[in-house]
């Protein structure tokens, strides 16, 4: 089976399937089942073990660089 990034292929069973928008994200639902629904509906990917990881962290470090910059303009600091 092919990784959606890097197309290597890769046996079934070490492929995994990735929400283009992580569960995670939908916090405010109670249930993962809810969670699940929602994700679903951006999409997912077949991803290798390696892709998967590094776009669970790429994905982690952009979140984390847009809520510093959309913190600063909320809360007016200057040249944070």
């Amino acid at each position: 089976m092919k990784c959606s990034f890097c197309n290597d292929d890769f046996e079934e069973k070490v492929i995994q399937e990735s929400h283009d928008i992580p569960c995670y994200l939908f916090w405010e639902l109670p249930t993962r089942k809810e969670r699940k629904q929602k994700a679903d509906k951006y999409g997912r990917r077949w991803l290798c073990k390696k892709c998967h990881d590094d776009y669970e962290k790429y994905l982690k470090d952009f979140l984390i660089l847009t809520s510093i910059s959309f913190s600063n303009k909320y809360f007016g600091v200057k040249n944070g």
